[in-house]
């Protein structure tokens, strides 16, 4: 099998993952405003989700970079370099759980820090794994093993929040219906995987490198994160003064048109950077460029529809409890596409090394969305700013570099 082949297969295997995965996504959103009876339940739902994704996109940096350093080989001397970094994450992570856990509850899950704090910690080691897993799968082209794990978790998860809704479980359940499929999905995978893994890669950088490239892609996977997953956390922290009707449909209205369009192109992250852009020699601009301008008149043309039938859907969808109008809904789509942008811009500079410049894209982006939700404006204005202006300013730093001249390699 050529190379062209063994990618465009994979592509094939990826997508299909990813649009399973998508659709069990998607239908637990849809069912969570018709299936939770009360607004505030609901909000409650979002912002859990919401934090446990927000830790899950910040983990996919972990991914990305395991991604690029792992390569094919069965000539090469043991070493421990990526299970050492393992165990050192799961601690790091556990902290991070627990702090996490005591935060929100404070606000969402009063009284129940404990339970919340194990929840988020189990869901952060499970996706660890997944993160770690995947990694290495895609650095050696095991695409149907990659689309298995992503179709499993999802699967998983579909069926545990669909009976927790069912049901109307406390948050409490919920939140472990959302942490749990990540660890046992790991365990699953890795047990029909392992023989084709153990001793077939290698890393091509040291113990230290590998944690400090991992650095900066979980910092700008964790302003990816609060830009996708984290937003209706972050306007539900910055909006509590609004009415719980306002802030549900702008969150449920961001939550249904964004995902379609941001989370394939996140799930393909893994594969960019080890099908498209890792074995090119300095970065690949027409490709680049070719890749931008195709997904900017897609966007301007879901942005168009999305004005005309996104808030009649909105108000189908959530039974009457939630309104939005026109221009919000066409600027929603309009910023997920910005944002779909930078994540095609950000794996390229990762290929090519240039983690520092594809770090700060995403740091003043975040940076400036929490400024502007900060600002004290109608809710609409607010979002309405917070959405465009910082991916805008974050992507002018990705293509500065991946369009420009002699800039150095990190």
């Amino acid at each position: 099998m050529t190379k062209t082949e063994s990618t465009a297969g994979g592509l094939r295997w990826i997508l299909f993952a990813t649009v399973i995965a998508g659709i069990l996504g998607y239908v637990i959103q849809l069912l969570a405003p018709v299936l939770l009876e009360q607004e505030a339940s609901y909000v409650t739902f979002s912002v859990l989700w919401s934090a446990v994704y927000l830790c899950v996109s910040a983990m996919s940096g972990v991914q990305q970079e395991v991604t690029r350093a792992a390569r094919p080989s069965t000539a090469h001397a043991p070493n421990t370099v990526l299970r050492t970094f393992t165990i050192a994450a799961a601690g790091v992570i556990m902290v991070v759980g627990i702090v996490l856990g005591f935060t929100l509850a404070s606000s969402v899950l009063p009284g129940s820090a404990w339970a919340l704090a194990a929840a988020l910690c189990i869901a952060l080691a499970g996706y660890l794994l997944i993160a770690v897993l995947s990694g290495v799968m895609y650095g050696l082209s095991l695409w149907r093993a990659v689309a298995m794990l992503t179709i499993l978790d999802a699967v998983i998860r579909a069926i545990a929040l669909t009976v927790a809704f069912a049901l109307q479980l406390p948050s409490v359940v919920i939140a472990f219906g959302i942490a749990f499929p990540f660890g046992l999905t790991a365990a699953v995978v890795w047990i029909a995987v392992r023989r084709h893994v153990v001793g077939k890669f290698a890393l091509d950088v040291t113990f230290p490198a590998l944690a400090r490239n991992v650095t900066s892609t979980v910092g700008a996977a964790i302003c990816m994160g609060a830009m996708i997953s984290g937003l209706p956390l972050l306007i539900g922290l910055t909006g509590s003064s609004e009415q719980a009707s306002a802030i549900g449909a702008v969150i449920l209205a961001i939550t249904l048109s964004r995902a379609p369009i941001v989370i394939p192109v996140i799930a393909l992250q893994s594969f960019l950077i080890s099908a498209v852009f890792r074995e090119r020699a300095g970065i690949d601009r027409k490709t680049v460029a070719r890749l931008l301008l195709i997904a900017s008149g897609i966007i301007s043309v879901l942005a168009v529809l999305a004005a005309f039938i996104g808030p009649p859907i909105i108000v189908l969808v959530s039974a009457g409890k939630f309104q939005i109008d026109s221009m919000m809904m066409a600027v929603i789509v309009l910023s997920a596409g910005l944002v779909a942008m930078m994540c095609v811009t950000g794996p390229a500079l990762v290929a090519a090394r240039r983690h520092t410049v594809n770090l700060i894209g995403w740091v003043l982006a975040a940076v400036l969305t929490v400024a502007c939700l900060l600002v004290p404006l109608e809710l609409h204005l607010k979002v309405g700013i917070a959405l465009i202006l910082p991916v805008v300013v974050g992507l002018a730093v990705h293509l500065f570099t991946l369009l420009g001249r002699g800039v150095s390699t990190d």
